[in-house]
Order: structure tokens, then sequence, then C-alpha cells
């Protein structure tokens, strides 16, 4: 396990003293408020807000909730306001970052925060009154004077004019403390501010509009966050179900056991009051025994010494049912004699044997319409000789068992739910910064790699080194494996890029060289190879400028088109020196002959594409060498093909081939003048050749002109060097 760095233990130690120091700013102002004005508001939540707001959740809740537990050992009602002012934290952070947000709307914003915790804090200091009872509450006097002015003004019940009241004082309590919060957050460094707000960070801490595009992005399925907020809101639900029942049932449990212990004492307080040696006088001769008023008296003190007692009686059984000696029922107004006979009652026929017997048992418990639920107590009685002369029994009422109930249930639900926020803000704030956090920018500087060029694919791997995670698991070690993988890619990338940058040029170079062969073998052509290479790119890119075949014209297919136009005479190789370098016009057989230059330099190309089949510009050069001859009209060779049918890089190829051999000398002609050639190509638009072709290559006769003014310079000057 790694030990945390000095630096590290230094800032979570001003990590704590600052979650400290707001615990204790509550306590302190609380203190003051009450000293100054009586407790005329709280003033206890105003180290939550600041808390919330410079460290957000987790210390926010962290503050919220010790405060209270620090509280509840003064005052058992803050047990409580554990929920409310756990949501008091996270809306204090939440409102902190809207605030930042829209600071035009800010005095909304602070009025819309504020009555919305207080209506939260009056709801649930409304539950103080009901689940206490209002007749044993003591609020503030200010309380208590508004609670009886909403009474009489607004013709309310108690409990809405509570509701008033404490909305009234938790305005004026909220909008305190936030004031106050704000005012100390202005007085405290900007460095300490700092240093509790990236306490987190296990990488290199990120903006805010940074940790906005990391949260807004979308996913398949459900994002981490969402899962790790289900997975937490799910465990601490059902511990929290499972706690509530547990206690509930160990609760009922305690307090039947602690009403059967004083059941059973009180019985047995009846059985040591009497007289059990007088009982048959009592039973004899009533209150005329002696002994028997004293013994009267007892048990009536006895009966009234708790409000839970009802029902205390000492009777004898017999045959076919019970003798009266003493019976004190609050809840009936006859009083029955001693010596009256009584019927067994249905409840105590299970319990007759011992009830004759003598035999001791534990208190039961009973519930009916009348009395609803409580428990009895029987005590047999004995006299001096040891003989079992009658039974002494009380039932004691547990009608308050339900409000003591509900008071724990309330307050351990309260406390749970608070206990729950915290679990979920410390798991969420430990999973964002442990997990969340680190993966999402590790994803995002992953995805968004650039391998365009050197500097850019450096720059990739700068800027995950400088994510600089450290989270101390395997999430680290998933860092520093990437970045070393990356960094060994991107060397091996270079490479592979300057290796196919060679090849490249290999290629292109074999390519000239090929069409070089061939066409020195054709003593009229000269440079044709390389001009109508140059012609093809510089219409292909004027052709895209105005918007023609936009689909089509991508930088790929130019490049192709550029680098496979020296092979479209490449059939020619087939053919005999006699045809090709024929200085007349060649006949008809002999020209048929020559077209068939097509098909040969598709076949050469075809051979070409079986060792060769990832080579995509070799199939531009198959259409071009192919179909370069094709008409638009569809009077063209060898196919006949005509308009789209025609492939786009071979009707881009006719223009470029037909205006080179215009322009150029050949041993049965001269050359046209650069217009003339022009005037040709827009007379052939729509026939020989594709309009849009035909137009774009005429829109760029600028740079046509200037490329081809530049091969006829460069081959003076190779004759001018030649003949010297």
């Amino acid at each position: 396990m790694r030990l945390l760095s000095k630096d590290s233990a230094k800032k979570w130690g001003i990590f704590f003293t600052f979650l400290i120091a707001c615990i204790m700013i509550n306590f302190l102002i609380k203190g003051l408020s009450e000293l100054a004005m009586g407790g005329l508001v709280y003033l206890d939540c105003t180290g939550t807000i600041i808390a919330a707001i410079i460290g957000g959740y987790f210390p926010g809740a962290t503050v919220a909730l010790a405060t209270n537990m620090l509280f509840f050992i003064r005052d058992e009602n803050s047990i409580y306001f554990f929920i409310p002012y756990t949501i008091l934290a996270l809306a204090a952070s939440d409102f902190y970052k809207v605030y930042n947000n829209k600071k035009n709307t800010s005095a909304f914003l602070f009025a819309k925060f504020v009555i919305l915790l207080s209506l939260c804090n009056s709801i649930f200091g409304l539950a103080v009154v009901y689940f206490q009872r209002v007749e044993n509450y003591n609020g503030h006097w200010l309380i208590n004077s508004l609670v009886s002015f909403f009474q009489n003004r607004l013709n309310i019940n108690i409990y809405s004019a509570s509701f008033f009241a404490f909305l009234l004082i938790n305005i004026c309590n909220i909008c305190i403390c936030s004031i106050g919060a704000y005012l100390i957050i202005r007085l405290l460094p900007e460095k300490l501010k700092m240093t509790i707000q990236n306490i987190g960070w296990l990488q290199k801490p990120l903006t805010d509009d940074q940790v906005k595009k990391l949260n807004a992005k979308s996913t398949r399925n459900m994002s981490i966050k969402g899962k790790m907020i289900i997975a937490l809101t799910l465990s601490c639900l059902t511990t929290t179900v499972a706690i509530t029942y547990m206690s509930r049932m160990l609760f009922l449990s305690y307090m039947k056991a602690e009403y059967k212990d004083q059941a059973l004492g009180i019985s047995r307080l009846v059985a040591n009051a009497i007289e059990a040696d007088d009982i048959d006088d009592y039973l004899k001769y009533g209150k005329s025994t002696y002994g028997y008023g004293k013994a009267e008296t007892l048990l009536s003190d006895i009966s009234q010494s708790t409000p839970a007692i009802f029902h205390i009686y000492v009777h004898q059984v017999v045959d076919d049912g019970y003798l009266v000696i003493f019976d004190f029922d609050t809840n009936e107004d006859t009083y029955i004699s001693p010596g009256t006979q009584i019927p067994f009652k249905e409840k105590d026929r299970p319990y007759l044997e011992n009830l004759k017997s003598g035999k001791e048992f534990s208190p039961v418990i009973f519930k009916d319409s009348t009395n609803g639920m409580y428990i009895s107590s029987i005590t047999p009685v004995f006299n001096s000789r040891g003989e079992y002369v009658c039974y002494a029994g009380v039932d004691l009422s547990m009608a308050d068992l339900y409000q003591v109930e509900t008071q724990f249930m309330v307050r351990l639900i309260s406390l749970c739910i608070g206990f729950m926020f915290m679990i979920i803000c410390a798991g969420m704030w430990f999973a964002k910064y442990h997990i969340i956090y680190p993966v999402n920018a590790l994803e995002k500087a992953a995805k968004g790699f650039d391998y365009s060029d050197a500097d850019s694919r450096k720059k990739n791997v700068d800027d995950i080194r400088e994510l600089s995670i450290h989270t101390g698991d395997e999430i680290e070690n998933l860092y520093f494996t990437l970045l070393q993988t990356l960094e060994e890619t991107m060397v091996n990338y270079s490479t592979m890029r300057q290796n196919a940058r060679d090849l490249d040029m290999v290629q292109s170079g074999l390519i000239m060289v090929l069409a070089d062969m061939v066409e020195n073998r054709d003593a009229s052509t000269g440079e044709h190879i390389r001009k109508t290479a140059t012609y093809t790119g510089i219409v292909m890119h004027k052709m895209r400028e105005m918007g023609f075949y936009t689909e089509e014209l991508t930088d790929e297919f130019i490049s192709n088109v550029v680098k496979s136009a020296p092979l479209h005479d490449i059939g020619k190789i087939n053919i005999s020196d006699s045809i090709l370098n024929k200085p007349g016009k060649l006949t008809d057989e002999e020209f048929e002959i020559m077209k068939l230059h097509t098909i040969y330099g598709a076949k050469v190309i075809d051979q070409c594409l079986t060792t060769l089949p990832r080579t995509h510009y070799l199939i531009e050069a198959k259409n071009i060498a192919k179909y370069h001859h094709e008409k638009w009209n569809g009077k063209g060779y060898p196919k006949g093909l005509s308009g789209e049918e025609i492939p786009l890089s071979a009707r881009i190829m006719a223009v470029a081939d037909v205006f080179d051999a215009l322009v150029s000398s050949r041993v049965y002609k001269d050359a046209f003048p650069f217009e003339k050639a022009m005037d040709i190509i827009k007379k052939d638009s729509g026939s020989h050749f594709d309009p849009k072709v035909a137009e774009a290559f005429i829109a760029a006769s600028d740079e046509v002109k200037a490329a081809s003014e530049h091969f006829d310079k460069n081959k003076l000057n190779n004759y001018i060097e030649m003949s010297e």
C-alpha cells in the first residue's frame, strides 16, 4: 500500500481542518445567536453552506451530518433535521454552480434557493411538533406568538399555523446564514479554497468547462456515474430498510419486556399490599373486616401511581368464576363489593389451570376494542401456611407504546436517510475522482488522437501524459500501460508512415519508369504522360471548386487519378513499332490495331491487380487505360459507352489527352495554338467530352496554359543543354 506523500498529507490535513472549522462555525454562530437574540433564529448552517460551496456535496453533507449529531447531544429534536440539513448542503453546492453561470438571474436564483430550503426545513419542523405532540411543545416566544397569530387570523389548526411560523423563521435563518457564508468565503485565501476544491483530484485538475464536456458525453448504455448512483442508492436503501426493520423489532421486543417487568412488579406489589391470612374474612365480612380499608387505600394509591394502570384486582378462583376481593377499574364507574362472583372471561380460559393451581406465569399481552393493547400480570398470593388463597393482578395499558414507537421510528428513519445521503455523497465523491474523471479524461484524450502529422502525434501523447493520473490502483496501472503503449505506437506509426511514403515514391517512380518505357517507343509523344497527369489534377480541383461531381472527387480519388494517369497508354507496349511510329496517317486496318492498346492496357493492369489487390489507384488506372478514348455521345472505343456510363476518371483523361495531343507537335502535324486547342475542346463539349469536365477545363485555362508553358520551357532548356 502506497503511503501519502508529505504534500498530500499536508493537503488532507488542511481539508479535515477545514471541515472541523466549518462545524465549529455552526456551533459558534448558533451560540452567539442564542446569547444575543435568545435563539430568535438558529444560524446553525453557515458552516454547512461554506463547506458545500467550496468543497462540494461530500464536504457539505459531512459537515451537516456531524453538526446535527453533535447538536443531538443537547437537543434530541435535532435528529429530525438530519435530512433537511443534508439537502441544504446539496442545494447550496448546486446553487453556487448555477449562480456562477447565470449572473443576470442571481437574485431570482437566490430567492428560489432560500424559499425551497425554507419549505423543506419548515416541513421537518412541523414533524417535530407533530411527533412530539403539540401539548408538549415549547417553542421560542416568537414562534409561539406567530403560531397564535396565524391561528387567530387565518382560523387554522395549530399544525398549519406552526408551518407558517417555521417558514418565516427559516427564510430569515437561511438568508442570514447564506449571506454570512458568502462574506466568510470572500475572506478566505484563494490558495486555501483551491486546495479544498482540488483535494479529491487524483490527476491534473480539470476546468469546469472540461468537466461539463466529460459529463455531457453520451454512452451506448448507462454511464459509470449512473450505475454508481443506482448501486449506492439500492445498497443504502436495502441497508436502511433492513436496519429499520430490525431496529423496530428489537425496540418493540425491548419495550414489551419493559412493560412485562413493570406489570409483574406492580402485580407483586399488589400481592404484598394485602394480608393473605385475612382473605377469608375479606370475602365473608367485606369492608367491615379489620385492615380491609387500609389495604384498599394502599391499592388505590398504587392504581393511581401511573397513568398506564387502568385495572388492579385481587380475585379468588372458584369452580365457575371469580370471587372479587378488591377491584379498581378506571374504565368503569361501578363498584364491585367483596365476595361478588363474576364469570370467567373468555381471554382467561387458556390460563385457568394456572389460576386455579396458583402457578405463576409470565405477563400476557391482550388487545380488545375497549382497552386497546394492554398487558396483564398475575401474581399468586399464599397465606402464612403456604396455601394458595387468591391472586393479585394488574392490567397495564400499552397505548403510549405506539407514540413512543412512532417517535423512535421517525428519528431512526431520519438518521438512516441522513446517513444514506452522506454515504451516497461520499461514494459518488470518491467514485468521481477515483474512477469517473480519470476514465473519462483518458477516454477523451485517446479518442481525440490526431495522426495527421508528427507534431499532432506528439501533442496527443503529451496531452495524456499531462493527465498525471495517480489513483494508485488498476486505473493508474492502465494509464501508464496505455501511455507506454501509445509512445511506442507513435514511434512505430511514424516509421510506418515514412516507410509508406517511401513505398509510395517507389511505386510512383516505377509507374513513371514503366510509362517512360512505353512513351520512348513512341517518338512523337514527348512529355505526354507527365503533362496529361498535370492537366488531370488541374481540372479535377477546378471541377470540385465549381461544385461538379463533389461526392466522387475526394482527395483520395484525385490522388489516385493523378498517380494512374501516366499509365493511360500502357497498352501501346503491345503495338508494333511500325504502327506506333508510322510518320503518315494510319490505314483503317492499322487504326483498328492501334485501338487495341486500350484493351491491352486494361489486361496489363489486371495482371498488376492480382499481385497488388489493395492498390486502389490501379483500379482507376484500369478505367483510364481502357476507356479514355470513349466519347460522351457513345461513338468512341473500345466499348462505345456514352454519358456517365464512362468512368469519371476516363472522361477527365479524355480531355487532358486530346488537349495535349492538340498543342503538341507530331511527325505528321504541327502543334495547334493554345487558343485554337481550347476552342476545339469547347466545340466538342457534349459530343466528345463530358460537358462539365470540358467547362472546368476551359475555366482553368490560365493554369493549364502555365503548366503547358512550363513543360515546353523545360524541354527547350534540355535541348540547349544537349546542344552545348
